[in-house]
């Protein structure tokens, strides 16, 4: 039986894991510390913790002079306020002065439910992508967070680290590393080639279909073109899920990345089309909503099988 686990916890237990071994290591937090799991990281260290409020711009500029002195910052807020607030002092004080800071936004996306339009972050991959020196990570489980904070701990370059709200399946390989710049397929296929990263992906597992190959995309800038060409270069079926506007997103990345490689691809995208959010009972609800659930998928899936 596959287990839910916390993304969200899997972050805050490797950041105290990491910095009980690397004094380096520091916080910078916008009042969300329980909502981000970093009680413990708090108690254990606190003057390595540093607490500004409801105060995102000013906390993104503290990060960065911490990180110029070189300390290993990991900025933590909700990403509908980091880097939905804050984006210009990101670009200008952390990505202009290549300051070693990880920027996490939580409770990203459709995932956050019954918070609704205003906390359900849908532009923030588009956002962070644009930004020069930027990294765009969005881990699949709780598994695969706790392997990307590890290696963005040891990178020298920025990095924007998207988590979501909910328990999610765990299925990332404990076996498997993280590395920077590269997809892992989840499972192999010869008729469709399906993208995707975070849990979102995860549903593409409720579709009878073996012919689907699922690669899960958690590095998102810097893209791994190699395993991403090579399976379209067999199936030339593409399918993007993402829950994230279609504007900006992974589905706009690969379209550009394929058809500049001279590919012509069958190709449909489902994302959030040019909508804000809105609450629900449960994220089933909304994905239905907005076309990026299972039977939508299913759908995508006869559809694209069906063009010639």
């Amino acid at each position: 039986m596959v287990k839910n686990l916390s993304i969200r916890q899997a972050f805050g237990k490797t950041l105290v894991k990491l910095a009980t071994q690397d004094a380096g290591i520091y916080v910078v937090n916008a009042d969300l510390k329980s909502s981000l799991s970093l009680n413990d990281f708090a108690k254990k260290f606190p003057s390595r913790f540093i607490e500004c409020g409801v105060a995102e711009t000013n906390a993104a500029g503290i990060a960065a002079g911490l990180a110029k002195t070189g300390k290993k910052v990991f900025l933590t807020s909700f990403s509908c306020f980091s880097p939905a607030i804050n984006w210009n002092t990101i670009k200008q004080s952390i990505c202009y002065n290549h300051a070693n800071v990880n920027i996490v936004g939580s409770h990203s996306g459709l995932l956050s439910t019954d918070l609704g339009a205003t906390h359900q972050m849908l532009e923030d991959v588009a956002l962070m992508r644009a930004l020069p020196n930027m990294q765009v990570f969005a881990p699949l489980d709780a598994i695969e967070t706790e392997k990307i904070v590890s290696v963005i701990a040891r990178s020298p370059l920025p990095s924007y680290l998207r988590l979501i709200r909910s328990q999610t399946p765990v299925v990332y390989d404990p076996k498997n590393s993280f590395t920077i710049g590269k997809s892992y397929v989840l499972k192999k296929g010869s008729d469709i080639t399906l993208l995707g990263y975070g849990p979102t992906i995860i549903q593409a597992f409720d579709v009878d279909n073996a012919k689907i190959e699922i690669i899960n995309c958690s590095s998102i800038k810097p893209l791994d073109s190699e395993t991403i060409l090579k399976s379209v270069k067999k199936t030339n079926r593409l399918i993007v899920l993402e829950d994230h506007q279609k504007n900006g997103g992974l589905g706009e990345a690969v379209a550009s990345l394929v058809l500049s490689s001279g590919l012509s691809p069958k190709f449909i995208h489902l994302a959030v089309d040019n909508r804000f959010g809105q609450s629900g009972k449960d994220f089933q609800q909304l994905y239905k909503h907005y076309g990026i659930g299972v039977e939508n998928l299913k759908e995508a899936i006869s559809v694209i099988m069906s063009l010639k």
